[in-house]
């Protein structure tokens, strides 16, 4: 075989490879630039809020870090604890915000934590919004061809994180719980499978609450798939009633 065939070919096998590596995880791989993001966001953070004045960005990325050294399938929720120690700032009563499936639309009515505080506006969320990180299976590199999903894998490095920042989310909230769902979402407004469902309700202390209120959004011309006391949301009023908690459903709050 001619010189230029071998090239062809040994290219051909690169692009190949390449290709093969690249579909390795379901996910979206390690965001390019993550430190320089993580220390912006921590940065402005501390401008936007004087609970976090003190907070020092380096020590907060060198303890989110950690699991960057560890295999992609193997990072547990109680990797961030030192991360979410060093990060944790109070939130204020009565203003907490819980979602499914209406991320833009709770950003855009929080205003930045002016209105409400959700989780993606305390700051050891505000870091990680947006964002997907993971280790290469074998080095000691940043994957940023993908990243598992839970498709792949329990264990990886993003669903980890938001479980353990769900939680804490969930320990630290008080007073009046609010609750945006999507009542156009074709699977339901709450999923009975998810992060409100398995890593938020289970951990809220029933001492600090006084009631939910639980707002079914539906999408402008969108269609009307559930509204207060319908499908989930039924199963969602169900089970804050048999924990004890007050609650009341408004659609399409204003």
């Amino acid at each position: 075989m001619a010189a230029w065939a071998w090239e062809l070919l040994l290219q051909l096998l690169q692009l190949f490879s390449a290709g093969a590596t690249a579909g390795r995880w379901r996910g979206e791989g390690t965001s390019p630039h993550l430190q320089s993001i993580f220390l912006g966001r921590c940065a402005d953070y501390k401008l936007l809020n004087s609970d976090t004045r003190t907070k020092n960005c380096t020590a907060i990325w060198e303890a989110f870090q950690v699991v960057l050294d560890k295999d992609p399938c193997s990072v547990l929720p109680s990797d961030y604890d030192l991360f979410i120690n060093l990060s944790w700032h109070s939130i204020p009563r009565d203003k907490s915000l819980f979602w499914e499936n209406n991320h833009l639309l709770v950003m855009s009515y929080s205003e930045n934590a002016r209105r409400f505080m959700p989780l993606c506006d305390v700051l050891y969320g505000r870091v990680g919004d947006f964002l997907s990180w993971c280790r290469q299976e074998n080095s000691s590199e940043p994957d940023y061809q993908s990243c598992p999903t839970s498709e792949d894998c329990e264990n990886n490095p993003v669903d980890s994180f938001w479980k353990r920042a769900s939680i804490q989310y969930s320990r630290d909230s008080s007073g009046v719980i609010y609750v945006m769902l999507n009542g156009s979402e074709p699977l339901g407004a709450y999923p009975t499978k998810g992060f409100f469902a398995d890593y938020e309700i289970p951990y809220f202390q029933k001492h600090k609450i006084t009631r939910f209120e639980v707002w079914v959004m539906h999408e402008i011309g969108g269609p009307y798939v559930e509204s207060c006391g319908e499908g989930s949301v039924k199963i969602l009023e169900d089970r804050l009633k048999a924990m004890g908690f007050k609650y009341s459903c408004i659609n399409d709050y204003l």
